[in-house]
């Protein structure tokens, strides 16, 4: 039988496993810096869950979920995104009354029904970051120079901040009739233009079809409210306080309907459709509207597969240390019990007290020339042969294996 990954999906395993581990230990270190804790949630959900907040007449939910149904009827969807599974999980357990701070995160697999193409996958990875209960742009700020600094931390420096206001719930309705005003019956456009003109107006500026059409279309800065103003202005004055600079896209809105005022994208040059990187925005209207206390938010989420693919670009993950493999051999198999206890204890305490290494334990049914071969194999750097005339003197043979020379060493030398 020929079996193969499902179409959309891909086994990661050496070096870009390396890669994803590095990635996700150097985004735990800086959200955790920050004051955010890590919440783990489900990978599959109620499916109403993601209809209500990503909104029904989103991409993802019209085409992209995966939903099934378990034994009892009852309708599931793993889950395209993060937040709404935070959310659920905040709600659910009053977190918060548990960690005031309202700071989490969370890194897992998600889940689109989407063509597969370079950096897209069905079945991806994400980082993500929600900070609850702070309502002021400050808010937004941190959020920004946040995961501007995780991607530095990891050496990606060259990429741009783009921000937008969506508004809210009193003054988007007027740009949304701009809008409809604007693209209405004789406009030339296209189907799925078409479709969101009827059932979400504000997704057009996302189109990459009929983009270069809109010439003079109605700016959604026109019409903020003087709170969404302010606040977008404070953001603006935030982000330049600490040199942080960004471009406003008049254009940038978000696939989900959840959010309000902010939103924000950073890109990178080094992808060739200029693709994004981290994504995210404000969210102050969610929580309430599944079941919670009235409760301000904004967040991000990363897609670590983007991401490693310009840091392969930019070979930055090229020189990460790795861990030495060492294999404990035998040349007598009397000695092979005394060598097992050896390369166990070498496991737990290191090799002269270094723990990055990986130790191979002996087999006893192997003969001194295949245990070298194997050796070769994993690309052991030194093998250490328990040989009987050797260990009678408290001592055992080390094999350099990249330049094969064999010296002797005393057993106590080796912790």
């Amino acid at each position: 039988m020929n079996y193969k990954a499902p179409r959309g999906t891909h086994d990661i395993f050496l070096g870009d496993a390396m890669s994803i581990s590095f990635l996700e230990f150097k985004a735990k270190e800086i959200l955790k810096k920050y004051g955010f804790e890590e919440i783990r949630t489900p990978i599959f959900e109620d499916a109403d869950l993601f209809v209500r907040s990503i909104g029904s007449n989103t991409d993802i939910v019209e085409k992209e979920m995966y939903i099934f149904e378990d034994k009892k009827g009852r309708k599931l969807a793993l889950r395209p995104e993060g937040t709404a599974s935070l959310v659920r999980a905040f709600i659910e357990h009053k977190i918060y009354n548990l960690m005031p701070t309202g700071k989490f995160f969370y890194i897992g697999e998600m889940f689109r029904y989407e063509r597969p193409q370079l950096g897209r996958y069905r079945q991806f990875h994400q980082i993500g970051a929600e900070f609850f209960g702070n309502s002021s742009p400050s808010a937004d700020a941190e959020m920004i120079i946040l995961a501007h600094d995780l991607l530095s931390s990891i050496g990606i420096n060259n990429t741009s901040i783009y921000i937008n206001s969506l508004g809210c719930e009193k003054c988007r309705p007027h740009f949304r009739n701009a809008l409809i005003e604007y693209f209405g019956p004789t406009k030339d456009l296209c189907n799925n233009c078409c479709r969101r003109l009827k059932k979400n107006p504000l997704r057009l500026l996302d189109c990459k079809i009929d983009s270069y059409k809109f010439i003079n279309i109605p700016q959604i800065l026109n019409y903020l409210c003087i709170k969404c103003r302010d606040n977008f202005d404070t953001l603006q004055v935030l982000l330049k306080g600490v040199n942080c600079s960004f471009n406003i896209d008049k254009k940038l809105v978000r696939g989900l309907d959840y959010y309000t005022q902010t939103v924000f994208e950073i890109r990178s040059s080094d992808l060739e459709s200029k693709d994004t990187l981290i994504a995210g925005g404000r969210y102050d209207n969610l929580i309430k509207e599944l079941g919670g206390p009235n409760t301000p938010a904004v967040g991000f989420a990363l897609g670590s597969q983007r991401v490693l693919l310009v840091a392969k670009k930019q070979k930055l993950f090229s020189n990460l240390k790795k861990t030495e493999k060492i294999l404990i051999a035998i040349a007598n198999q009397e000695l092979f019990s005394i060598a097992f206890s050896f390369a166990i204890k070498m496991l737990r305490n290191g090799l002269k007290g270094d723990k990055n290494i990986s130790v191979f334990c002996p087999k006893n049914t192997e003969n001194l020339t295949n245990q070298l071969k194997f050796a070769d194999k994993i690309k052991a750097s030194k093998v250490i042969i328990f040989a009987k005339d050797e260990f009678k003197k408290g001592k055992l043979l080390v094999k350099n294996m990249h330049n094969g020379i064999q010296s002797e060493d005393f057993i106590n030398n080796f912790f």
